[in-house]
């Protein structure tokens, strides 16, 4: 199994978007100005050249400026010493199902955190779907408020990790 990772694609991670979160999940804003902002860095994992899966991560003050009406990030102990633009927001994570059961989904979250960590990142933070926490407790986030259903009514989970090897 030969698996690329592509950043840029943001065209390829729509479509994935659109079938899982979408046509799959029932979503209806799936998308907003934070796709479009230079700062957006969209990640993409392909297997054997076939696209497979995606997600995106941002700096925190973006979000701010794009949407008033955004939830505020829960603070936690991992914020101390991390000034502002060095909170990146991981999200949007997915894969295709045909392509699921094979680990892409780790792949995709280490390659993430990653970029944030290239682009001057030393925390992410994340609002995961409660079913998928398992998935980003393993890469090590660690959970840092109760459950929620901000994200269209369904239940989510803030979550956050230093990448600055703090």
């Amino acid at each position: 199994m030969d698996i690329q990772l592509k950043t840029g694609c943001f065209e390829d991670a729509a479509l994935v978007r659109r079938v899982v979160f979408m046509d799959e999940q029932g979503y209806e804003n799936e998308f907003d100005a934070i796709d479009e902002a230079p700062s957006c860095i969209h990640v993409t994992l392909y297997v054997d050249g076939e696209l497979a899966g995606c997600s995106r991560v941002f700096p925190e003050e973006f979000e701010r400026a794009a949407d008033a009406e955004a939830p505020v990030l829960p603070a936690c102990d991992m914020d101390e010493g991390v000034a502002a633009g060095e909170i990146y927001i991981m999200g949007r994570v997915a894969v295709l199902p045909a392509m699921r059961r094979r680990g892409l989904a780790s792949a995709i979250v280490e390659a993430s955190a990653s970029c944030a960590r290239d682009a001057g990142a030393k925390l992410i933070k994340l609002h995961a779907q409660e079913y998928v926490l398992p998935l980003y407790a393993k890469a090590g986030y660690t959970q840092i408020a109760p459950v929620d259903y901000e994200d269209e009514g369904q239940p989510h989970v803030w979550m956050a990790k230093r990448v600055d090897g703090r």
